[in-house]
């Protein structure tokens, strides 16, 4: 955790200064090894530490800090963005790492446990490719159309990669991550509803944020205020949900977390131009009480899947499913998005003029930068841009809403109601 903090505050601190988007991409890259390195210490030592009559409140605990944290940080990056320079976000962010990593090496007990610490470059490598491969293809269909062979090369990255892992994963002696710990229910389906969750929580806010700026036409601060109320009931839910899952079964109270976020983005599926601010703001509170629902039972079932010498791999799952169903979900539910915004522009391709439609075609934003040099055809092309733009995030909406529904039947049906100690299923 200690050098996680380390690499995460030089990756933000060369962020603050970045002069170039690659500069900033490879900097954001830095941050995101250091940030790997401290999240998954954080659940497997409050595992480790707590008495287990006491640790359904302290991952109800943890669950609530994880996604607050995410929305207050929007709202302090929208204010420091509007006040300051574009790097004052990531030089704060070094400075509250920094805060931290000092209160760990005060107050954090360690443990450590040699002999599960596995490292495995091959493993490594061909999830790397594999995922790697199945977000550009994901993300590039879209735009460069399916059969484009930037698209359908990183498809076939990604069997090669995730086919080559699973194969190599079975083999060594030293997996990066036993894929045989899968056939546990409770590893399974808690990692599937963590994945499920994160892929439409990142989604979401990727597609949010481009709704409220470009259709509602707020500033980055009033963004990320206008996405406060996902926060309202979520800390109060995240720390019930352990105790209903103790009466009411795991996978009854996990999935219906999953159905009141899918009711949460079915309704955002139904906004366009003329809905107003409260209605996005109902839906956010039970997209949020969702999300303090479903993430505690599945992190649970997680922990609890594997016995106290494996509690650093089911930390480390855990993270795994939300980064990766994070990184997953940006690219399905924006190419969502994105293919929703084009449709829609075709549709009124009729209305422009062809020398604009291309760039209108081509994003919102670039949309929005045509009508500032069309003269009287820009009010018409702002009004396309917005209506295509919530076109857009309807279809995505509509999309996170199938698969919420998707991931609840699947958690509700298989999620065990009490998940006994497990033995090394090497064995």
């Amino acid at each position: 955790m200690l050098i996680g903090f380390a690499v995460f505050i030089a990756g933000s601190l060369w962020a603050s200064l970045a002069g170039s988007v690659g500069v900033l991409i490879a900097a954001r890259v830095v941050g995101g090894v250091g940030a790997a390195m401290i999240f998954p210490g954080t659940l497997s030592t409050l595992t480790s530490a707590m008495p287990t009559a006491r640790r359904g409140m302290a991952i109800g605990m943890w669950t609530a800090s994880a996604s607050l944290g995410g929305t207050i940080g929007m709202l302090v990056a929208g204010a420091l963005v509007e006040t300051f320079w574009f790097g004052s976000i990531f030089l704060a962010m070094a400075i509250a790492a920094a805060v931290v990593g000092l209160m760990t090496v005060m107050f954090v007990p360690e443990t450590n446990d040699p002999d599960h610490a596995n490292i495995d470059p091959p493993g490594a490598l061909l999830s790397l490719v594999g995922i790697g491969g199945l977000v550009i293809a994901i993300t590039e269909g879209p735009v460069k159309g399916w059969a484009d062979p930037v698209t359908v090369g990183g498809f076939i990255a990604a069997a090669v990669g995730l086919v080559g892992f699973a194969w190599w994963e079975l083999r060594t002696p030293t997996p990066l991550l036993d894929i045989r710990l899968f056939r546990l229910r409770g590893f399974s389906t808690g990692s599937a509803s963590i994945f499920v969750q994160f892929l439409v929580v990142f989604g979401f806010f990727f597609v949010a944020a481009q709704y409220l700026g470009f259709v509602a036409g707020y500033s980055p601060f009033q963004i990320a205020a206008a996405l406060l109320p996902v926060g309202v009931l979520l800390p109060y839910l995240s720390t019930k949900a352990p105790g209903w899952s103790i009466a009411l079964g795991r996978g009854a109270v996990g999935a219906s977390g999953l159905v009141l976020m899918a009711i949460g983005t079915g309704t955002f599926a139904l906004v366009d131009i003329s809905t107003p601010y409260w209605v996005f703001a109902a839906a956010l509170v039970v997209f949020g009480s969702g999300m303090g629902l479903a993430a505690p039972p599945a992190t649970e079932a997680i922990v609890e899947a594997l016995p106290s010498a494996k509690q650093g791999v089911a930390s480390a799952m855990n993270d795994v499913a939300r980064e990766l169903g994070g990184a997953i979900g940006i690219a399905i539910i924006g190419s969502a998005l994105t293919a929703g915004y084009r449709a829609s522009i075709d549709d009124a391709a009729a209305l422009l003029r062809v020398e604009t439609l291309d760039a209108v075609r081509n994003s919102a934003a670039a949309g929005f930068g045509v009508a500032e040099q069309s003269g009287p055809d820009a009010p018409l092309i702002v009004t396309i841009v917005r209506e295509s733009l919530a076109d857009g995030f309807s279809q995505a909406m509509t999309v996170a809403t199938a698969l919420l529904v998707l991931g609840a039947i699947y958690v509700g049906l298989r999620t065990p109601r009490v998940i006994s100690p497990a033995q090394d299923v090497r064995r």
